[in-house]
């Protein structure tokens, strides 16, 4: 009768262990999600310690979502979906009219998610995910044209730079109506332009011609050699 009361004490103290040890693991995992903004990949959960299982657990307690393919969410009401689909392509560049708003160089919003791919790669769900695919070619694909952003959430994008997106939209076919105007005229009175990489990104894409045009005439003189020879 002893053992028997004696058994039943520590079936009890494992159980309230298992139980703290539970809360704990929840505790955790939660934190690891508030500290990556309620994103959480496989990988980066594994860099951390949290195994499958904890994640699966998460799952089915309905602690945490999951959004996609390796991918989980602590709440599934809001979450940042340029930072998710750039988990999805990590190796994909925000271009075009979604680098233009990133850059706030225009107050237009696009309807779809405006991204580069290496050429060769084939996205089958393009349509689905609302994504326009522009494929460029492995000279073009290099990092010097990319840079980190914030996402309105703090989280990082590659995003071609300032003076890349500009020049991909001089070249672009089909803009949407008015927003290279837009561009044009917040890029003038930014700060932080570089005309020199500018005029010779546009000597490398063939659009110096437009950025004389466009942009040259309506900046200021500068002792740069290189501007006062592109602007004549």
């Amino acid at each position: 009768m002893k053992n028997s009361a004696i058994e039943c004490c520590i079936e009890r103290e494992l159980w309230y262990n298992d139980i703290e040890v539970s809360r704990m693991i929840q505790q955790r995992l939660k934190s690891v999600f508030e500290v990556n903004n309620g994103i959480l990949t496989t990988q980066m959960a594994k860099d951390y310690g949290i195994n499958d299982s904890t994640l699966r657990k998460a799952i089915e307690r309905k602690d945490i979502q999951k959004h996609s393919r390796g991918i989980y969410l602590l709440d599934n009401v809001y979450f940042d979906d340029l930072y998710i689909l750039q988990l999805q392509y990590p190796g994909a560049v925000y271009s075009h009219e979604t680098a233009v708003m990133l850059h706030t160089l225009s107050s237009y919003s696009p309807f779809v998610y405006h991204v580069s791919f290496l050429r060769g790669y084939h996205l089958t769900t393009a349509e689905e995910q609302h994504i326009k695919p522009y494929y460029v070619s492995k000279k073009e694909w290099n990092d010097e044209y990319v840079e980190l952003m914030d996402s309105w959430d703090s989280n990082p994008l590659r995003v071609t730079n300032l003076e890349k997106t500009v020049v991909d939209m001089l070249r672009h076919k089909k803009p949407m109506p008015g927003i290279i105007d837009e561009m044009i005229n917040d890029y003038i009175t930014r700060n932080d332009k570089d005309l020199e990489k500018l005029i010779d990104y546009g000597v490398r894409f063939n659009v110096l011609n437009i950025i004389r045009e466009r942009i040259l005439p309506f900046v200021k003189p500068t002792k740069n050699e290189k501007f006062n020879k592109a602007k004549i």
